[in-house]
């Protein structure tokens, strides 16, 4: 990561762009710049060093900790990779050099982009979420995220599942955005009511959202835009085979 990579996999993380991913799904490091780097303050979801692993290369660099949660850092990693604020740890060589690379780095107008402003635009690659870097990291091939999604059903599928891994929010809890940052390979929302088409709308609309297989549970006969397949709210036991037709 701090040689210049944009892609790289391991036995349980990977590396997509300029973050640092555990499992698969959970953002361990992310490259402000060459020269400065922010660790994630919080617990891994399971036991594992990977943390002190990285901050360990850091300090081979000549890097510390600098800064503790700078607002500037939110602002990025919200754009950049939709994660939603949680504790962070910068390290640079000194602090100065930590605040200049937070204050460009934020003012890039690009989305998963390098950090260098004289290369061309272009699209984001999402291949390696797709489902790639997801087994590489030793993870089940497939998370299916449901959203507003009644709790009773998403058991019933999950049982039906077996190979995937479930997460479930509720249209409170997650914006579109927030989206990407969990690395679904389908999404399944309820889209009976108002909240859930316009949901499945704005997903679409998303960069994070562009390639991501949807699923709506839908009374309408057409399938909701944005959506990829409809699934009718009163018969769920004829929701497995659509679903596993959507998983790679």
């Amino acid at each position: 990561m701090h040689e210049g990579a944009r892609t790289a996999f391991g036995p349980s993380t990977h590396l997509e762009g300029d973050c640092l991913f555990l499992d698969g799904w959970w953002q361990v490091c992310f490259r402000v710049s060459p020269d400065t780097f922010s660790i994630r303050g919080d617990p891994p979801p399971r036991e594992s060093d990977v943390i002190e692993q990285v901050a360990m290369e850091l300090s081979v660099m000549g890097m510390k900790p600098v800064l503790t949660n700078p607002a500037l850092l939110y602002a990025i990693t919200y754009t950049e990779i939709a994660l939603a604020i949680v504790q962070w740890e910068v390290w640079s060589v000194d602090e100065p050099t930590a605040t200049n690379a937070l204050t460009t780095r934020a003012g890039l107008d690009q989305f998963l982009g390098d950090y260098a402003t004289d290369q061309p635009f272009s699209e984001p690659d999402y291949t390696a979420e797709m489902g790639g870097a997801r087994r590489n990291a030793g993870l089940p091939p497939s998370i299916v995220l449901t959203i507003g999604v009644d709790e009773d059903r998403t058991r019933a599928l999950e049982s039906n599942l077996p190979d995937c891994r479930f997460i479930t929010r509720e249209f409170d809890s997650i914006t579109p955005e927030m989206c990407g940052g969990i690395i679904p390979t389908v999404v399944l929302i309820d889209a009976t009511g108002q909240t859930g088409k316009e949901f499945v709308m704005e997903l679409r609309a998303v960069a994070c959202g562009r390639f991501l297989p949807v699923a709506a549970v839908t009374t309408d006969t057409q399938v909701p835009l944005g959506a990829d397949i409809a699934l009718d709210p009163s018969n769920p036991d004829t929701w497995v085979d659509p679903i596993r037709r959507l998983l790679p």
